[in-house]
């Protein structure tokens, strides 16, 4: 994760990002960076989103080698392709000469780490593994969210509010909201 942020803070990317855990509320958050640093000006013409499992990988490799339209990058986010679980040797191929004006971004679910695809993006790119956060992890971050609203929170109360509503830092953050 550190160093996905470096990029976005420095401006140097790589050409593949691979997002992925159980976390899911980090890994939108992160998504949704990532975005916004290779696209900052919602440019409709040099990104493409694709998700589901219904993905043409001859087209997606087609659309790839498409150079950007008056742009530096061209952009394609691609969620849940299943393309980390099951084969996907020709796009596991063409990882290894991407063209340097793209940017891949895919974020899945479930990776298996042997997968060739795996190894395309780790060799191209950044890998991020979002996991389920420990809950002294959980309280420092909602106690930071309270104090930026200028609020506070005891820690038993803190450790009643994970009680009730778990780990999951999507439900937590809407909880904390309401406070």
């Amino acid at each position: 994760m550190k160093n996905i942020q470096e990029d976005i803070k420095t401006g140097n990317f790589k050409q593949a990002y691979l997002l992925y855990g159980e976390e899911a509320y980090l890994k939108q958050q992160y998504k949704h960076k990532l975005v916004q640093a290779l696209n900052p000006e919602d440019d409709t013409m040099n990104f493409n989103h694709y998700e589901g499992r219904n993905i043409d990988v001859k087209e997606l490799i087609d659309l790839c080698e498409t150079m950007p339209f008056f742009a530096d990058r061209r952009v394609i986010l691609l969620e849940d392709t299943g393309f980390f679980k099951n084969k996907c040797d020709e796009l596991a191929d063409y990882m290894k000469e991407l063209p340097d004006y793209l940017c891949l971004i895919f974020v899945e679910n479930e990776v298996d780490k042997r997968n060739r695809m795996y190894k395309a993006v780790k060799a191209a790119g950044r890998i991020g593994e979002f996991v389920q956060q420990d809950e002294k992890t959980l309280m420092r971050w909602a106690a930071g969210l309270l104090k930026k609203e200028g609020k506070m929170i005891t820690q038993r109360d803190m450790e009643l509010l994970l009680t009730m509503t778990g780990v999951d830092m999507g439900n937590l953050r809407m909880e904390l909201e309401k406070i």
